[in-house]
């Protein structure tokens, strides 16, 4: 595997880890399981940012910010009950 591949994928991991996150914080998990996963994935993601965290475009303050928010877009334009 390319340094190049192993990267895309590393950001990726990072990218789902993060809106997995974000959901759990606004649906609030109150039973223990999803607590102790909500720990987990907490962690996990702490180290995949730890091993990109030189990487220019983990480096940009709002790249992560910017992807939730394109996804949220498609989301809602999705769901649009206009349609």
């Amino acid at each position: 595997m390319t340094q190049k591949r192993e990267n895309t994928l590393m950001h990726k991991l990072v990218c789902l880890s993060m809106l997995l996150q974000e959901n759990l914080d606004e649906l609030n998990p109150t039973t223990e399981r999803m607590k102790t996963l909500k720990i987990t994935l907490t962690e996990f993601t702490e180290v995949l940012n730890n091993e990109l965290k030189t990487t220019d475009t983990i480096m940009r303050t709002t790249y992560f910010q910017d992807i939730s928010n394109k996804i949220d877009t498609i989301l809602r334009k999705n769901f649009d009950e206009t349609k």
